[in-house]
């Protein structure tokens, strides 16, 4: 499985899309699973049925936060984060608002909101396909401000190599 991983040919960049889309889909089950669990604490556990679209917009928030964050994990940059954030949580609150002024019905909105921000979530990792099957998907901008697992750099210098005395 790892040699298909690393493969450059067409059942690798499969593998690598699909894998990204478990990461992101994993990351936004915690987002949910932590917004169910604060609503019941909170005493407010039947959201869904008094304000459906408080709850689906809530609940997209909830599930792009830690989504984003993962995002930001794997060095993508701001802009690609802040792309799928919208292309998640954007058809939900247009959803919502529809809803809120009576063009469709309120429980339109806990029926919908999760096939909105799944098929969100894979219309923008399609749009930008090459960047969710290359080996590497970040942007320059990303690897100077995202979270960084502890790499070596191909130009990084350890200590006692390279360095030169100027006194």
């Amino acid at each position: 499985m790892v040699d298909i991983i690393r493969s450059d040919g067409a059942r690798g960049q499969v593998a690598r899309f699909t894998w990204h889309f478990v990461q992101m889909a994993l990351a936004m089950m915690v987002g949910m699973a932590v917004f169910g669990m604060a609503l019941t604490l909170a005493g407010e556990s039947d959201l869904r049925h008094r304000s459906p679209e408080v709850w689906g917009a809530a609940m997209g928030v909830a599930m792009a936060l830690p989504m984003a964050a993962w995002m930001r994990v794997r060095r993508h940059s701001w802009s690609r984060t802040l792309e799928m954030s919208a292309a998640m949580t954007v058809p939900i609150f247009a959803l919502a608002a529809i809803c809120a002024v009576g063009a469709l019905p309120h429980t339109a909105v806990t029926g919908a909101a999760g096939v909105l921000m799944w098929a969100g979530m894979l219309g923008a990792m399609l749009y930008r396909r090459r960047e969710y099957t290359e080996h590497r998907h970040a942007d320059p901008e990303a690897s100077s401000s995202a979270i960084a697992w502890p790499v070596r750099c191909e130009n990084q210098v350890t200590p006692g190599e390279g360095f030169t005395s100027t006194r």
